[in-house]
């Protein structure tokens, strides 16, 4: 069923994301996700008639447009948290003498990972819940201790 799956509706997906997007490398970027997606609902795919996994691929892409935005600004927003433009010399001097490499490695391993996938890749608390197996309280519980330990190695002098 996944091959057929592939083979029926990438071109068509890739279209109506190129569509959406109005750029035909953004558009790409969307179908592939959209299809990561169902991937990772396999199972679930894998139960639903050709014209049941149209409807539910289609929407997908529709969300995941839709969610661009409203990630970048959330993306925007934790930018401003972090790092806040001041006037003062003590914090340019700070974050100068600061490389985000060295900063991470701060971190333990499992730290490093959830981190990098909530602010880098992108996940939200509900995917990181299902891709890591628990629930998204913990994930987010344990962003917010990862981003005070970030925040005090930023601060000390």
């Amino acid at each position: 069923m996944w091959e057929l799956l592939y083979e029926t509706f990438w071109d068509r997906l890739e279209h109506f994301c190129c569509q959406l997007c109005r750029d035909e490398a953004r558009a790409e970027d969307l179908t592939q996700e959209v299809f990561l997606r169902a991937l990772q609902n396999r199972t679930l795919i894998d139960s639903f008639t050709e014209r049941q996994c149209k409807a539910g691929l289609f929407t997908t892409a529709r969300h995941l447009y839709c969610d661009q935005p409203r990630r970048a600004a959330k993306e925007e927003q934790l930018m401003e948290t972090f790092f806040p433009e001041e006037e003062g010399a003590e914090s340019d001097a700070a974050l100068d003498a600061v490389d985000a490499a060295s900063l991470l490695e701060k971190l333990t391993p499992e730290e490093r990972r959830l981190f990098t996938l909530r602010y880098t890749v992108g996940y939200n608390a509900t995917e990181l819940g299902q891709l890591l197996r628990l629930p998204p309280g913990t994930i987010r519980s344990r962003l917010v201790q990862i981003r005070y330990k970030l925040k005090a190695e930023l601060t000390e002098e």
